[in-house]
């Protein structure tokens, strides 16, 4: 776990943005109330949860059958993760949820992943939760699962011409109840995650049978719902998916979310998907079966210039969490960087990353000439791939910001978006130039001059 700088060479540890940073690391810096239009009480609305005096209930007997699907699209490097740790750890109680939170990017192949690799890991995070709290369910369930699951083995089996069993996915504990279901789990996932074409095959026979299995992971939900309120553990399970903007292929994710939402509209238990970027022209087709909501950056800069004083002192707070306040020759660098992040917390740390390394061997803080050097360096890289219809669409936001209009959506935005050109803000209504890019050669002298 990294710990907070107290030297320049301890900066680069301290500013690593691939670590997951929830409510209780002393990193964590809560940014509630400060991206416009978005309000932590619009996730809470849509998983059905009632907060009072910062205590969440989520009433069974009122919204047991909605099982909703929540959505919550933003760009890379908003805060998304840290945020879902938040909602996990305020949410996770009796008198609300069972969270289970699966980081595809952690458990599954990002190269080859289809969403029954998510199913498959779902079961096996839930199962491994249910053994920490040495849970018991029904064992017609677990018989259940155990008879459909063997099936399946059998054919994958048939499918690759082999008579071993599938490579065993976990080794625990046969004194464990659940020692069987982890078993069969960790097999299927290693399964997904193994060559090409048995993945291919685990996931081929998956599918053929994806309404029965429907029907099979649904009965084991409600079953761990009601061992869960017997046991004063939760009232209901909430899987937390995360990490599908990590995959390596915009094709890929499209194909998890767009071409399997009949697949994702089957399985009856509330879940939270964080959503790509470019999925979220999606819209229109996904709330048909579920939530979608915009997680947009922290509001710096309001529309007419001015900034919100606020919002930049929770990000000092940000920054003094991670390095000591006496490495800065004074607090306006801190505010300089800040100001340069666009409300990015990920851009944020990448410019205190880039600004460290070039503070000078002799020397023991952070000054403005270092801060610059990575400034004109960051903007410069930032800028190395911009095109003529890109440099077209900056003009045309800067044009509607001063108007006060909003900007249309078309594939040439949809590219800016998705590569952090441009920032969204509030609901997506108001967008601006990445400001690290209005600091470059390139927009200077096309875009500025």
């Amino acid at each position: 776990m990294s710990r907070k700088a107290q030297t320049i060479n301890e900066i680069d540890q301290a500013v690593k943005f691939n670590e997951p940073i929830g409510p209780s690391h002393a990193f964590f810096t809560d940014f509630s109330g400060l991206r416009g239009e978005f309000e932590d009480r619009i996730v809470y609305k849509n998983l059905n949860v009632k907060r009072e005096n910062d205590v969440f209930t989520f009433n069974v007997a009122l919204n047991g059958g909605n099982k909703s699907i929540l959505f919550l699209g933003g760009m890379r490097g908003s805060g998304k993760t840290s945020e879902l740790a938040k909602y996990a750890e305020k949410l996770n109680s009796p008198q609300c949820f069972f969270c289970v939170t699966c980081n595809i990017d952690q458990e599954l192949d990002l190269n080859e992943l289809e969403y029954m690799d998510i199913l498959i890991l779902q079961l096996e995070q839930l199962t491994k939760r249910l053994s920490e709290k040495k849970l018991t369910i029904n064992e017609g369930i677990k018989e259940r699962l155990e008879t459909w699951f063997a099936k399946r083995e059998t054919e994958i089996k048939r499918d690759l011409k082999v008579e071993a069993e599938l490579e065993a996915g976990i080794e625990i504990s046969t004194k464990n109840p659940l020692f069987s279901l982890l078993n069969i789990f960790g097999k299927f996932k290693t399964g997904v995650v193994g060559s090409n074409e048995r993945a291919n095959v685990v996931r081929q026979n998956l599918k053929n049978n994806f309404n029965s299995f429907a029907t099979i992971f649904n009965e084991f939900i409600e079953e761990v719902n009601v061992s869960l309120r017997q046991n004063d553990i939760a009232q209901e399970i909430l899987f937390i998916v995360d990490g599908l903007e990590k995959t390596l292929s915009a094709n890929t994710r499209k194909k998890i979310i767009i071409e399997e939402q009949n697949r994702i509209d089957k399985i009856r238990a509330y879940t939270i998907f964080t959503l790509p970027i470019e999925l979220m022209s999606q819209r229109p087709n996904l709330t048909q079966f579920s939530s979608v909501e915009a997680f947009p950056f922290v509001k710096l800069i309001e529309r007419n210039g001015s900034e919100d004083e606020t919002a930049f002192n929770k990000f000092k707070e940000f920054v003094y969490k991670r390095i000591d306040s006496s490495l800065f020759v004074n607090e306006v660098i801190v505010h300089k960087a800040i100001k340069y992040s666009g409300g990015s917390p990920r851009e944020l740390l990448k410019i205190l990353e880039t600004t460290a390394f070039y503070v000078e061997d002799e020397q023991q803080q952070i000054d403005e000439v270092a801060l610059d050097k990575a400034l004109n360096r960051l903007a410069n890289q930032t800028a190395q791939y911009i095109t003529e219809p890109m440099l077209e669409k900056m003009k045309k936001i800067i044009e509607n910001n001063r108007a006060g209009k909003d900007t249309p959506f078309d594939e040439v935005l949809q590219t800016m978006l998705e590569n952090i050109y441009v920032m969204e803000y509030n609901s997506g209504s108001y967008k601006r130039i990445n400001p690290i890019l209005e600091r470059s050669n390139l927009y200077q002298q096309y875009v500025q001059g």
